[in-house]
């Protein structure tokens, strides 16, 4: 079971003054990727994909503790030795896509915590298309919006996240972390890394 004060805590535990912690980042995501396989199948691949960003930050933070200990040290060492161009794996580019999937992740918990409706496939989608669709190409689009259809109950997600008290703390911290990161990324201009 997803443990929401864990997820909270990790994020939490992540922002250090106007930082993060990578490690700490990459921990509360490793709890929160167990959200994906409760929304079924079609999403049992967005959790393998989440594994294997996390594991690339991790072996970077192993490899260079110092150079990967923060989003900004992590920013500054990749674009002074030009990694940033030279490994289509770096940490830049790898939080970015995970950073993406935050601001989805933050929407659809707070629809889950919003809503009342027990079929909860239109918040999800509205979540989606203001977040992670523009970075999707149409395929992935079109079957993302598929697999709305297929979601699980808004009854059942809660269920496995242990209910619904735990939403609004979780959405602020993973908000203010989601804004932290977001403005590193801008103030180096790499917000749009491919």
């Amino acid at each position: 079971m997803l443990d929401l004060t864990l997820v909270g805590d990790e994020f939490q535990s992540s922002i250090d003054g106007e930082d993060v912690l990578i490690d700490r980042y990459v921990a509360a995501y490793a709890e929160l990727n167990k959200i994906f396989p409760v929304l079924g199948n079609v999403f049992k691949f967005v959790s393998k994909d989440v594994n294997s960003k996390i594991s690339i930050l991790e072996t970077k933070r192993t490899a260079l503790p110092e150079s990967y200990k923060t989003v900004r040290s992590m920013v500054k060492h990749e674009t002074e030795f030009a990694i940033l161009t030279s490994d289509q794996d770096n940490g830049c580019r790898t939080l970015l896509r995970l950073h993406r999937a935050l601001a989805f992740v933050v929407e659809f918990m707070n629809a889950i915590y919003e809503t009342t409706n027990e079929n909860i496939s239109e918040p999800v989608w509205s979540a989606y298309s203001s977040t992670l669709s523009e970075h999707h190409p149409w395929l992935i689009r079109k079957t993302v919006g598929g697999a709305m259809y297929t979601l699980p109950t808004r009854s059942a997600i809660l269920l496995e996240v242990g209910g619904k008290d735990a939403l609004p703390r979780l959405v602020s911290v993973i908000r203010s972390v989601y804004d932290s990161v977001q403005l590193l990324f801008s103030e180096n201009s790499l917000l749009t890394l491919k």
